[in-house]
């Protein structure tokens, strides 16, 4: 009688790092691992608890940062989908995550001096990048980059800064779509961000309207859609960059139709629920415009399908055996 030989296979190095060793709660190595993550996760949240917290009230009052609620939980799935990719090569982070942690600490400190609450809000997120530094390593911290660097969407811009963008916008929205209005066939006179109708009908385009709305969530979103796809990186910056005049555009259209409204029908339209239901249409307008923009660079790029991650669009080779 014969007997087969046990054949086993060998451990690749690395085998054991990454997300294997993190399945194995009874070893000690893991446990350790584990609890130093949780220890460094509560030290986070207890020193930047503040802005934390501000992040959470200005989520729920301001309509331009309304998404904030959405992109912690956007940025778990990425974190997720890195996960999945297979264990993690070992390469020491303590170098690396040692400073990120210190600048983290210098700058929420800086802001107890200086309230300049922004500081402090990237300064978050250099701690957490400093935590998985240590703890997983430099190549961790390159895997999950993405997902944390995502999270720059939830914070809120300054008051200063948002406004020095803000104004702008308003006043190139207001001129753009006195010019539409004038091409229509409707008369219309661009004061700042004044547009005076036939009947000494005007619509203000309030701060609310200059687009940074539509911008934040459209860039937040292009830059989430270049990740998932699996396309050239000119491809994805172009992508990226298509948010500013998507947003712009819709909004043009926005304020223009309600001009439309405004002239033909009732001046009251221009305002409540009409007008909540104009931002939510131009949202889906927004997002035409980004499959269509999709559609076109897929041509260019050679490529025959839309969907993230899809890899019918990778070329096959052909696999053949006896």
């Amino acid at each position: 009688m014969s007997s087969t030989p046990l054949v086993t296979t060998p451990r690749l190095p690395g085998a054991e790092t990454g997300r294997v060793r993190l399945h194995r709660f009874n070893e000690p190595e893991s446990r350790v691992l584990l609890v130093g993550a949780a220890v460094a996760v509560a030290l986070l949240v207890l020193m930047f608890w503040a802005n934390i917290a501000h992040f959470v009230y200005i989520w729920s009052i301001d309509e331009n940062y309304s998404h904030g609620f959405l992109v912690p939980l956007i940025s778990l799935y990425f974190a997720n989908e890195a996960y999945k990719r297979g264990p993690i090569a070992h390469a020491p982070g303590v170098g690396l995550g040692i400073p990120l942690v210190v600048a983290a600490i210098l700058g929420r400190l800086a802001t107890v001096v200086v309230p300049v609450g922004f500081v402090g809000d990237l300064s978050l997120l250099l701690g957490l990048a400093g935590v998985v530094s240590i703890l997983l390593g430099r190549a961790a911290l390159w895997r999950f980059g993405f997902a944390i660097a995502f999270l720059a969407f939830m914070i809120p811009l300054p008051v200063a800064l948002y406004a020095k963008i803000a104004s702008p916008l308003q006043l190139m929205v207001s001129q753009f779509a006195s010019v539409l209005l004038n091409v229509i066939g409707i008369p219309a006179l661009c004061e700042g961000n004044m547009i005076t109708l036939p009947g000494d009908n005007r619509l203000f385009v309030a701060e609310a309207c200059s687009g940074m709305r539509q911008l934040t969530g459209f860039l937040a979103l292009t830059t989430a859609w270049a990740y998932l796809v699996k396309r050239p990186v000119w491809y994805r910056v172009v992508l990226v960059l298509s948010a500013i005049p998507i947003a712009m555009t819709a909004n043009i259209v926005r304020v223009t139709l309600t001009g439309v409204v405004s002239h033909y029908f009732d001046p009251k339209y221009a305002s409540g629920a009409f007008h909540t239901a104009e931002g939510l249409l131009m949202m889906g307008f927004g997002l035409c415009m980004l499959y269509a923009g999709c559609w076109v660079l897929d041509r260019l790029a050679g490529v025959s399908t839309d969907m993230p991650g899809d890899d019918s669009a990778a070329p096959t080779t052909a696999a053949s055996g006896a």
